[in-house]
């Protein structure tokens, strides 16, 4: 078998947004694919009936599309140099594609930035968009009017005014100031009108065609982010608004009509804090009731490095609700009735990436066994998966693809899970030496499915050995519940489990086995470096070393460091310094690899370099690869060169202890 390399991830491909027509007869999707000399990636647009799949557009760098109808797609393009002028002057344009003559003609010109939502029907689009207050009067002024504040918005780049929390956060950068709003765009008039009150700021939504009507979850706004939600209906064809739930009491994180009646996803967060599995509740009278328990991950959490955007994992038919879920080291496809029935309807043995409802058929695109993403129909009666796309076989056809080994740590009162990949060309009389990969989360699982980097270590005869500790999703809230505990039953379940390994193959070569993980990963990483010298090196990748700090500086610190420490930064100072691996930071003697992104606002930068800055300062051999205009994704969705660049690094910085 031929070997799979490092920069092989740039040959896959990667399906997102996966949605149906109105009609649900045919569904679209991207493809898209890495370009290394441009550094970014490409889309190309397909459409399916679930046999037959045909492109319909090269997008270039356009990531996004909406159907109009089924005959007709709106997709924000920048074809023109008016278009792109329009750009930067804030404004949004739309072009309709004709899906049978495949002809592209200008649909919309918006004064603001924003993006089409739905289409409610032919005179009416619901919009979003984040803008702070002068973006927002754009959609108001003459051109005159609008060059000033044009000049304004130029001249407010070179500073932040923060009165809030959070002023930035990973990915879409600073959004200090900035609001959300939904807004519904009548297509003759062209007024654009928002559908919720001004101190609202409204989040997920959820549309009734058949009503007319769109149930939105909303916050008060604050100077600091709310952690609980509210609940609001907007009938847009009577223009009525209803206050549905306005209790602060619930974390509200998704709202969906089951025929014509309202359901919703919320926790109380009071056993179990803000990782708090969300249950199944109706409304009534300002009072939610519970529906339904749900003790398993809602969604898909299954970690890997070989997905490129997101796609909808749910949708209704038949008076159910149907979902995916992350049960132990999988998804499971499960429905929920108005009754309050959760059934697992199939267990899919990898990860569901998106799925849609077409043709009175289950179709799906994820991560099946150790393939890379593929398009999948799901036949319930039958209990199968059947494969209907073929776009990634070429890329790993002919290479090693290690299968992993199942191993179990018991305990009683819990077990641990994980596997065990065998190197490339493996024989038993043959010492190698070992990776431990640590998942991030820490409320995420490592699964049975293709992770490239895991892939290409053992294909340069390495094992690669990974687990689900205690804090990782798929068990319930028990077992995630790791607040105030970290560094301590979680680094004691991944030792144990690299005890077992190192029992169970004694090929592994116990003098070089390292170590290596991104955010919480990374955190354990460098837990793990400050505790115990067994590993040979270490790469700490967007990591935690410091909850003091981070509580101040990452995007959601200011909740998640009090939440998961289980402390406040100024009144339970010595507990989170307890738990900082920097406080351990001169008991380090391992070799030592720093990957981070100084754009990462979810782990800031500080916090590799306070603890790179400690153990150099105490001569321990380490390194820091500083990766700039990248953020925390980079290892997921990085641009192509960034995430070669960081393959490159690791696997280097372990050979040369090899």
């Amino acid at each position: 078998m031929n070997q799979l390399k490092l920069d092989d991830f740039l040959n896959y491909r990667y399906i997102s947004r996966l949605t149906t027509n109105p009609s649900q007869t045919k569904m679209a999707f991207l493809l898209a694919k890495a370009r290394f000399e441009k550094n970014d990636y490409s889309y190309e647009l397909y459409e399916s009936d679930g046999t037959r799949h045909q492109k319909l557009l090269n997008l270039d760098k356009t990531s996004s599309f909406i159907y109009e109808s089924d005959q007709t797609i709106l997709i924000p393009l920048e074809k023109t140099k008016e278009d792109k002028k329009a750009k930067k002057e804030q404004k949004s344009i739309y072009y309709r594609l004709n899906i049978a003559s495949k002809k592209v003609e200008k649909a919309y010109e918006f004064p603001i930035a924003l993006e089409i939502l739905e289409v409610l029907d032919e005179h009416t689009l619901l919009l979003s968009a984040k803008l702070n207050d002068k973006e927002y009067q754009l959609k108001d002024l003459n051109d005159e009017e609008r060059k000033k504040v044009l000049d304004e918005l130029k001249k407010d780049k070179n500073y932040e005014e923060i009165q809030e929390l959070p002023f930035y956060f990973n990915g879409p950068g600073f959004v200090a100031n900035k609001k959300s709003y939904l807004m519904t765009y009548d297509v003759n008039t062209k007024m654009m009108m928002p559908i919720h009150k001004e101190s609202v700021i409204p989040g997920s939504y959820k549309v009734d065609k058949a009503n007319h009507k769109i149930a939105y979850i909303g916050s008060n706004i604050q100077d600091t982010k709310p952690m609980t939600q509210q609940v609001y209906l907007y009938e847009y064809k009577k223009f009525i608004h209803h206050d549905l739930y306005t209790k602060n009491d619930y974390s509200i994180s998704q709202v969906i009509f089951i025929d014509d009646q309202l359901i919703v996803r919320a926790s109380d967060m009071k056993d179990y804090g803000n990782n708090q599995n969300a249950d199944f509740y109706t409304i009534k009278e300002n009072t939610l009731s519970k529906l339904a328990t749900l003790d398993t991950g809602y969604g898909n959490s299954v970690g890997s490095d070989c997905r490129l955007g997101g796609s909808s994992s749910h949708f209704v038919k038949d008076h159910k609700l149907y979902f995916v879920a992350t049960v132990d080291d999988h998804t499971d496809l499960m429905s929920l009735s108005l009754k309050g029935d959760i059934h697992t309807e199939f267990a899919f043995d990898g990860s569901v990436d998106g799925m849609v409802f077409l043709n009175n058929q289950i179709y799906a695109f994820g991560l099946y066994r150790q393939k890379l993403q593929e398009l999948y129909r799901i036949d319930l009666n039958l209990e199968k998966v059947i494969q209907i796309s073929r776009y990634n076989q070429k890329a790993i056809r002919g290479m090693y693809v290690a299968k992993p080994k199942e191993l179990i740590v018991k305990y009683p009162s819990h077990e641990i899970k994980g596997w065990v990949l065998l190197p490339k060309d493996y024989d038993s009389k043959v010492s190698y030496p070992a990776i431990l990969d640590i998942h991030g989360g820490p409320k995420t699982v490592y699964g049975k499915v293709f992770y490239h980097e895991m892939q290409a270590w053992a294909n340069k005869g390495y094992f690669v050995f990974f687990c689900n500790p205690r804090g990782s999703d798929g068990k319930g809230n028990e077992f995630a519940d790791i607040r105030g505990k970290y560094g301590t039953i979680d680094y004691d379940d991944l030792m144990a489990f690299t005890d077992k390994v190192l029992k169970k193959y004694p090929q592994i070569d116990k003098n070089k086995v390292f170590v290596t993980g991104g955010s919480y990963g990374g955190f354990m990483t460098n837990w793990m470096i400050g505790h115990t010298n067994r590993f040979k090196a270490a790469a700490t990748q967007r990591s935690i070393s410091n909850w003091l700090s981070f509580y101040g500086t990452s995007d959601i610190g200011f909740y998640f460091a009090k939440d998961q420490t289980d402390g406040h930064p100024n009144l339970d100072t010595d507990k989170l310094w307890e738990q900082s691996p920097l406080k351990y930071a001169l008991n380090v003697k391992t070799p030592t690899l720093f990957i981070h992104s100084d754009k990462d606002y979810r782990c800031p930068i500080e916090q590799a370099m306070q603890l790179y800055a400690v153990i150099k300062e105490q001569g321990v051999p380490s390194r820091f690869v500083w990766f700039k205009e990248e953020t925390h994704e980079l290892s997921r969705s990085g641009k192509p060169q960034g995430r070669l660049k960081r393959l490159e690094e690791i696997t280097c910085w372990f050979e040369n202890y090899r």
